[in-house]
Parts: structure tokens; C-alpha cells; sequence
């Protein structure tokens, strides 16, 4: 899993494929478009969302910059600080639009749909678990199964 805390256009760049994030602690980021779960703004998630590691990071910029939360791949999560006044700003919030179509969020993203993006790897794992308790169950059953067959089998049986 990916925590990305991402500050400042400048740290943003938008390809036609991609997108690529240079993170607060250096790391760059390569994401396709396509990869990309959710993402949007709105500055009513401020406070009440939370990422391990990147909340901290991102909270000196709150007062000039603007947090765009970034669902991607199988369990990652960006919080871009953008900045309210930049010239780079329109230019970026437009590439999402045209790459993301309904899975962006420009100034609406409930705290309900991020909660679910941040859900998903957790229901992937219980998804995985409950498959694989049903086929230890299932191997259980045939098993005993043919313990008893074997068993009632091998009784002699009277004329």
C-alpha cells in the first residue's frame, strides 16, 4: 500500500497515459489514468480524513493550498496539496476531468465515497478469507464424508 503526501503543481505532472506524482519524501509516482479508483476535492473533508503518514505531512499547506485525494490501484491513496492560486492549477484539475470522466470529483467528493475507496482492500481481503474458509469447510465435509463411508463401509453386515 501507498500513502502518498504530494505537495504544490509543480509535483504533478499529467501525460496523456499517466499520471506522476513526486511525493513529499521524494518518491515519484507513475500512475495510469485507468489505474485511478477516485478522486477529487472538497475542502468540507479537511479535519475529518486521515491518511497514516501523509496527514501530518500535508498540514502546513492548508492554509494556501487545497487537498485532491487520489484513490488508485489496488490499495494507495494520495492527498495532493495544490495551490489555491497557481498558474498550473486549471490546467491539472482539467486533465482530471478529461481522463477520469465519473470518477472525478472536482469539488464533491463525499466523505462517504472516499470511506468506501479506503474500504475496498479490507473487503478484498474478507472476500479472500471467506473463500478460502468455505473451501477448508468444503474439504472438511468430503472428507468426513468418506471417513464415514469408509468406516460403514468396512462393517460386516448380517444375512
Amino acid at each position: 500500500m501507498n500513502s502518498d503526501a504530494v505537495i504544490g503543481c509543480d509535483a504533478v505532472e499529467a501525460g496523456s497515459e499517466w499520471l506522476r506524482l513526486k511525493t513529499a519524501s521524494g518518491a515519484v509516482r507513475t500512475i495510469p489514468w485507468s489505474a485511478i479508483r477516485l478522486a477529487g476535492m472538497n475542502e468540507k473533508l479537511e479535519g475529518h480524513i486521515t491518511i497514516e503518514r501523509v496527514t501530518e505531512k500535508v498540514a502546513p499547506f492548508r492554509a494556501t493550498h487545497d487537498s485532491l485525494w487520489i484513490a488508485y490501484a489496488d490499495d494507495s491513496f494520495a492527498q495532493v496539496m495544490i495551490e489555491k492560486t497557481s498558474p498550473k492549477r486549471d490546467a491539472l484539475l482539467k486533465a482530471f476531468a478529461e481522463h477520469l470522466g465519473d470518477r472525478w470529483r472536482p469539488n464533491d467528493l463525499a466523505i462517504s465515497d472516499w470511506m468506501g475507496q479506503m474500504m475496498i482492500p479490507h473487503k478484498v481481503r474478507m472476500s479472500k478469507a471467506i473463500i478460502l474458509m468455505l473451501a477448508v469447510t468444503a474439504i472438511i465435509f468430503f472428507v468426513s464424508i468418506a471417513i464415514l463411508f469408509f468406516v460403514h463401509g468396512a462393517k460386516p453386515t448380517s444375512p
